[in-house]
């Protein structure tokens, strides 16, 4: 299975229009039929928009009732709802991930030079308190949140906010100009970064804003808020504490994901504007719950007891697969297949951007990253980690990619010490102290720390691994498990030796977030000050970076100016290229085939569903079309 973009996908058509609806009467779940019939909720033709969305199923048409229930873990989990429950941008990615198709939005229109994209809404539509969803609330967002000077508070990433502007034409027409051209745009928006545009209702998030609220502090202190900026951030961003913030969503959330409650709940959406082919409105399902977990140890006792109906969020690993297998029967689910969009399990990124000159120096020799690199035994790693699935790797575009590059994947994997010693005693590291760890060429013993996040089990034993590895080369890797937090303040601090994480951007998450190929972002811990320099040339911590850095930053701000999926294409390869040429970044093992456990009962659960974060898998599948079956 190769998976490609298509022309839709690279915005380069003028319009994504939305198929026509058909005419015919539609029908609504039982509970929400009495409702109406109390004269306590509107009637279905009052609460659809006068053009829903028909989502056709992934197996059959569904049938009404059941609740899903999956696990959360900790307090901060926000994670694992964006996937399931509040994927619903303007423009989504289809379950193939080949396209963008209309979601929220009907319909948009986009300019050959990708610098103008007008949205035409569905008339009707409303939120899930009733109240209209209209263009007023894009413009809210846009103008009120995210280029607002006094906000304080996170902005969704993947936007350049300085390069856009946004207008409310109408009530149903909202319009996106930008300064200058990016062919990324629609794709940013499909991604799991495009929600947020939909999520911040106006009528119910001004209230924490002084322009409109002049008591919008004393608002945010009464809900334990320290200023109204930060009200705004915890309440109507991407975070699930406030369960009274109206939604768009295909369930409305009961209780808030605060750290109190141990289950969060949600309860269908009245309002929600998708129905089946023979007009049922969307969800099937009643509810959700999600169980808040203190480890993902107690996560997998979930899933093997069976309490878990669909989820592949902490336990999925290659480690836990042999007893969830095992577990089948009497847990009553199955398992389905997934397409990790990641292309490692474990990649190596050495500072190259260190404020020490001497390692600056020593990381920044392409013939020591590639000696380090054919001193590692992926085989082992496979054999001993993975049970023997995957394949040596590095950080480059999986098989599955239409940029897949065999040279590019393979170099400096296969396993050769004597080969890598003879590499660093031709560069210059050829002199050991009396413990036999190598010198630099300035005299200093060769010793690299690193910090690996506590919670990332697999990431720990394949660095245990490498320090026994590089130890045969005479470098001495000081591995210390720490606290996730302290990892991220450690490199995003520009003080690290060397910085370890999985490999995002192995499929159509690399066109996005090429982070591993060229220092692009705050996650570039291989040049991080280098990436500094891309996001803001006059920011703190940036530096100019060489030629070939700078570079691949070139050509990925003409990839993001064309509407030309062709010119895209052409202008990627040439940014892996230099990625290629430059080796910045060791890779371990490509991972294998993921999974996700699925309740038996379950119907139209995705099979071989790509699953990465920019497109985050389950949602595009459009899981409001779960259903229980007989």
């Amino acid at each position: 299975m190769t998976l490609k973009r298509t022309a839709a996908l690279a915005a380069a058509l003028t319009a994504i229009l939305a198929p026509a609806a058909f005419a015919q009467d539609y029908s609504q779940a039982p509970d929400l039929e009495a409702q109406v019939g109390a004269g306590t909720l509107p009637p279905l033709a009052e609460r659809l928009p006068e053009v829903p969305l028909v989502l056709e199923p992934l197996e059959e048409v569904g049938k009404y009732g059941g609740t899903w229930r999956s696990a959360l873990k900790g307090t901060g989990d926000n994670g694992w709802i964006r996937r399931t429950l509040a994927y619903q941008p303007l423009l989504a990615f289809d379950y193939e991930w080949s396209k963008v198709i209309p979601n929220i939005a009907e319909s948009v229109e986009a300019n050959e030079e990708a610098t103008e994209f007008t949205f035409h809404l569905r008339k009707g539509h409303k939120w899930s308190d009733g109240e209209p969803f209209t263009a007023a609330d894009l413009a809210f967002v846009f103008n009120d949140m995210m280029k607002n000077p006094d906000y304080s508070g996170e902005r969704s990433q993947g936007f350049d906010w300085a390069n856009m502007t946004g207008e409310a034409l109408d009530e149903t027409t909202f319009r996106i100009t930008l300064e200058r051209p990016d062919g990324l745009l629609l794709q940013q928006i499909a991604s799991v970064n495009g929600p947020f545009l939909v999520q911040a209702p106006k009528h119910y998030c001004s209230q924490f804003v002084p322009s409109y609220n002049p008591d919008a502090d004393k608002a945010a202190k009464a809900r334990g808020f320290d200023s109204w900026s930060q009200a705004l951030e915890r309440i109507c961003f991407t975070y699930f504490t406030d369960e009274k913030r109206p939604t768009l969503n295909a369930w409305r959330q009961v209780t808030p994901y605060d750290g109190v409650n141990q289950l969060i709940e949600f309860e269908r959406n009245p309002y929600f504007f998708k129905v089946d082919p023979e007009g049922q409105q969307l969800p099937y399902l009643d509810r959700v719950t999600m169980v808040q977990s203190e480890s993902a140890e107690d996560i997998l006792l979930k899933v093997i007891n069976g309490e878990v109906d669909f989820s592949n969020r902490h336990f999925a690993t290659v480690t836990n697969k042999p007893v969830i297998y095992d577990s089948q029967e009497a847990g009553d689910y199955r398992l389905v297949s997934t397409i990790d969009a990641r292309m490692n399990t474990g990649l190596l990124q050495l500072n190259l951007t260190h404020e020490d000159p001497a390692r600056r120096e020593l990381y920044q020799n392409r013939d020591f990253r590639a000696a380090l690199s054919m001193g590692i035994d992926r085989q082992e790693i496979i054999d001993v980690i993975y049970a023997g699935q995957g394949e040596p790797f590095q950080a480059a575009p999986r098989p599955e990619s239409e940029f897949y590059n065999e040279e590019f994947a393979k170099q400096y994997t296969d396993f050769d010490p004597d080969k890598a010693n003879e590499m660093l005693d031709a560069i210059g590291l050829d002199k050991r102290g009396s413990d036999g760890t190598r010198l630099d060429t300035h005299g200093n013993p060769i010793r690299i720390q690193l910090y690996t996040p506590s919670d990332q089990v697999e990431l720990n034993d394949i660095a245990q691994l490498v320090v026994g590895y590089w130890a045969d080369l005479g470098i001495d890797l000081d591995q210390r498990n720490v606290e996730r937090s302290f990892v991220y303040e450690t490199f995003q601090s520009n003080k690290h030796d060397l910085h370890m994480w999985w490999g995002d951007g192995g499929l159509g998450d690399a066109f996005l977030d090429p982070r591993y190929y060229f220092p692009l972002n705050n996650e570039s811990a291989f040049g991080y000050k280098w990436a500094q320099w891309y996001i803001n040339p006059e920011g703190a911590g940036a530096e100019e970076p060489p030629e070939a850095p700078r570079k691949q930053m070139e050509l990925y701000n003409a990839l993001k100016a064309s509407a030309d999926p062709a010119e895209q294409a052409d202008l990627f390869r040439q940014v892996l290229d230099i990625a290629q040429e430059q080796f910045w970044v060791i890779g371990t093992v490509l991972p294998a085939e993921g999974y996700a456990v699925a309740k038996n009962n379950l119907g139209n659960v995705p099979e071989a569903q790509p699953y990465a974060w920019i497109y985050p898998q389950p949602g595009p599948m459009g899981t409001s079309q779960f259903f229980y079956k007989d």
